[in-house]
């Protein structure tokens, strides 16, 4: 846990150490161990950085009481943790908070390790094929032009030749700009607007958009069964949200399911006319209101949310190498029979 610098920005330390620092807390709450104790034993196990930050937690706990004190006098917590640590405490269920804001903050860092393996391949694929088809270009057909200079197939080495060279430098300067937009892309996300722009963008892509629809769902379900397990009104657990859910199309239908509830209409009747969860899940929904397990459903519907986010994920990157495969077989292919051919005719016409 903490393995960077101490004094990070609000909300930048890594989902994974959150979960891992979110579960530890609640073992330490089940064993019945005081807090302020069992935050200085955890940090004898970190290092430098985090153990300072750590023992710090411990220290605020032991003279102010406060956990959620503690975590906001540290200033490198999500407001959204600190919000919740403040509800459990308030309503006495801090360790059953802490345990669901691990599962939470684990299936985040789940998540993100997923997107990065299906960014990675690709563009690993592409900066492949770009240097295979950079060597064929500018290595391989210079050489092969003198030789059918040398053999007399005219000073640029055949019309064939040309058309060969000319189409494997397009697929080259497409390979490039992809790489250049993908490098734009990973800068533009390491900022709010800039994030916005992308998730404009990915909304006119289908299957961008179906796999950021999926993600709001799960994140939604999952944050709103939280609040709800812990004590929050519907009202006060809607008007939280909006701080978690990345901006788009989801939050906007977040938003208006909020205005339905001033206007009266019930949470689940709200959501199912949003559409938020479109078919049976928006069914379920209903059911689990009507029954009073409402937090329970929700928890479901994020983890099916969650396969489902996964297995569209694993789809992409399955496609994508068949895709590339082929592309590169193309390409290749036909800037060597733009080679071949002219040096076939060229030693038939000795023959």
């Amino acid at each position: 846990f903490m393995k960077r610098k101490a004094r990070k920005p609000m909300g930048q330390i890594p989902p994974e150490d959150l979960s891992l620092f979110c579960q530890q807390t609640a073992l330490i709450l089940r064993s019945a161990i005081p807090l302020e104790d069992g935050l200085f034993a955890i940090a004898e196990g970190l290092p430098k950085e985090g153990a300072q930050l750590v023992s710090e937690l411990g220290e605020t706990v032991s003279s102010t009481g406060s956990f959620s004190g503690a975590l906001e006098k540290a200033g490198v917590f999500p407001s959204y943790l600190t919000s919740m640590v403040v509800i459990g405490e308030s309503s006495g269920k801090l360790e059953e908070v802490l345990t669901a804001l691990g599962e939470y903050y684990d299936r985040e860092s789940r998540l993100k390790r997923q997107i990065r393996s299906a960014i990675l391949y690709p563009m690993l694929s592409v900066l492949l094929m770009t240097a295979v088809i950079g060597v064929l270009v500018f290595r391989v057909l210079p050489i092969f032009r003198r030789v059918l200079e040398s053999l007399g197939v005219g000073t640029s080495g055949g019309p064939l030749m040309s058309l060969g060279y000319g189409f494997g430098v397009g697929v080259l300067v497409f390979l490039l700009a992809v790489i250049f937009l993908s490098l734009l892309a990973l800068f533009l996300s390491k900022w709010k607007k800039g994030r916005r722009f992308l998730l404009k963008i990915c909304r006119h892509v289908k299957p961008a958009r179906e796999l950021t629809d999926k993600i709001a769902a799960s994140r939604f379900a999952s944050v709103l069964s939280m609040l709800l397990s812990s004590g929050y009104h519907a009202e006060d657990a809607m008007a939280e949200i909006p701080k978690i859910l990345p901006e788009g199309a989801a939050a906007e239908k977040v938003e208006k399911v909020r205005k339905r509830m001033e206007e009266g209409q019930s949470l689940a009747d709200a959501i199912e006319d949003e559409g938020l969860f479109p078919g049976l899940y928006g069914r379920m929904v209903g059911v689990g209101s009507r029954t009073g397990a409402l937090d329970k459903v929700l928890q479901r519907l994020a983890t099916l949310y969650e396969e489902e986010t996964d297995e569209a994920i694993q789809a992409a990157v399955g496609s994508i190498e068949p895709v590339m495969v082929g592309l590169l077989s193309v390409v290749i292919g036909g800037i060597l029979l733009s080679v071949m051919l002219p040096l076939l005719g060229a030693l038939s016409a000795i023959g």
